[in-house]
This record gives structure tokens, C-alpha cells and sequence, in this order.
């Protein structure tokens, strides 16, 4: 992986980069270096200094937060072609939050000072961080509005949506969540708990809904899944 034209294929794989030409990518290319975390290793801290961006090649991360309490929060999952960290690009200030390999993960990484060099030659590298960036900002706004007046049920349902809209694959009439995800994963991203998030998954198992095998989910009916989600549970 440390060729740059294998660095230039992988940036490909990259939905943030996707409209930028090829000599744009390769340029880029150029500026990033790689990678490697062993499952359960920690990115990085909340707290700490960042400087560099990291987009996933290979793998799964947990973004989290620690309360002052010490309990963990998952704000959200990252997979392959994703990617996390960009807040340190613009302004080096401290990590909001800490990051979390799930299984071993290979990332490219792209330090501050690269980045500030490219796109001083050649601004659509920025653009497309930037446009990922307003992207999150947006739905975190649209989230956190819709979960303030959800009960536990209906935000685990809105999880599973979510997830299934970000990283949905069609197989047969279903639609699978292609990434790992435990029901610890699953009452975190949804503030609540494993008892919840259980008695939730065995209800719209016995509905027909959805499908879990080896902490992998399948919607069956996703139009009657967005509509479980609009009762209270």
C-alpha cells in the first residue's frame, strides 16, 4: 500500500472524493501516508491534539465520548471509504470525541500541513471535505431534534433506519446492514440500553421485520419498519 498508485486507486473507493478528476486524486495521493490498528486499539482520544484526518481502507471505527462519569457514548460507526477526524484539518484544536478500531482497520492518513499544501493547490480537495463535513453537521441537527421527542424504542429503530440508509446492501428483497454491529453497539448509538435494544430486536423479529445473525442485521419490510418507528414503544 505505500505505492502511490496504489494510494491513488484506493482514494477512488472514497464517496467524498468520488467527483474529483484523477489528476486531483493524485495529487492528493501524494500527501497521504497509511495506517494500521489492531482491534480495539484507540485511535485517538477525546481531548487530545489532532492533526490528521483518517479515511478507512479496510475495517470498522467507533466514534465515542467519555462523560466526565466515564460512561461512553458511540456517536457513530465508520467502515471502509469512509472517513473520520476531519475537524483537525481546519482548526488543530483538541478531539470532541475519541475513536475506536472495531476489528483490525488499515487507514490512509492526511496530516494538517499536507493538506493545507494541497488545496492551496487545488481547492476542490477542500470542497469535497467540506461538503461531507456540512453533510454530518446537518443530519446531527435533523437527529438530534427527532431523538429529543423519541422514546427509547422508537430511537432504535431510528438507529437501525439510519445505519440501514448509510450502509445498506440489496440481497434479495432484504436489505443488509453491512457493517458489525452488537447490541452494545446498538443501545449506545441509540442512548438506552442492551435490555431495550433486546426486547426491541425480538419485536420486530416476531414481526417479520428484520432478520440478526452473527451482530449482522437485514431489513425484511423497510416500509413497515419506518412505521414501527413511528409509534411510541
Amino acid at each position: 500500500m505505500g505505492e502511490p498508485m496504489n494510494k491513488l486507486e484506493l482514494l477512488k473507493r472514497v464517496t467524498a472524493f468520488r467527483r474529483l478528476s484523477s489528476e486531483q486524486l493524485a495529487l492528493l495521493a501524494r500527501s497521504v501516508g497509511s495506517r494500521a490498528f489492531q482491534r480495539g486499539e484507540i485511535i485517538f482520544h477525546q481531548g487530545s491534539i489532532g492533526s490528521t484526518l483518517y479515511i478507512i481502507v479496510a475495517g470498522q471505527v467507533r466514534i465515542y465520548t467519555t462523560s466526565e462519569a466515564g460512561q461512553e457514548l458511540t456517536v457513530t460507526l465508520f467502515r471502509d471509504g469512509d472517513f473520520f477526524g476531519e475537524m483537525a484539518l481546519l482548526d488543530g484544536q483538541p478531539r470532541a470525541a475519541s475513536a475506536e478500531a472495531m476489528c483490525h482497520t488499515t487507514t490512509l492518513t492526511l496530516h494538517r500541513a499536507a493538506f493545507l499544501d494541497t488545496i492551496n493547490a487545488c481547492p476542490p480537495i477542500a470542497a469535497s471535505v467540506l461538503e461531507v463535513m456540512a453533510a454530518r453537521i446537518r443530519q446531527a441537527n435533523m437527529a438530534a431534534e427527532q431523538l429529543a421527542n423519541m422514546s427509547a424504542s422508537q430511537r432504535v429503530v431510528r438507529q437501525l433506519l439510519s445505519l440501514a440508509a448509510r450502509y445498506g446492501t440489496a440481497d434479495g428483497g432484504e436489505i443488509r446492514i453491512d457493517i458489525h454491529l452488537t447490541q452494545d453497539d446498538l443501545a449506545s448509538l441509540s442512548g438506552t440500553t442492551r435490555e431495550t435494544v433486546n426486547r426491541v430486536l425480538a419485536n420486530l423479529r416476531g414481526q417479520g421485520l428484520i432478520r440478526v445473525e452473527r451482530a449482522r442485521v437485514s431489513v425484511i419490510d423497510l416500509d413497515q419498519l419506518e412505521h414501527s418507528g413511528d409509534s411510541p414503544g
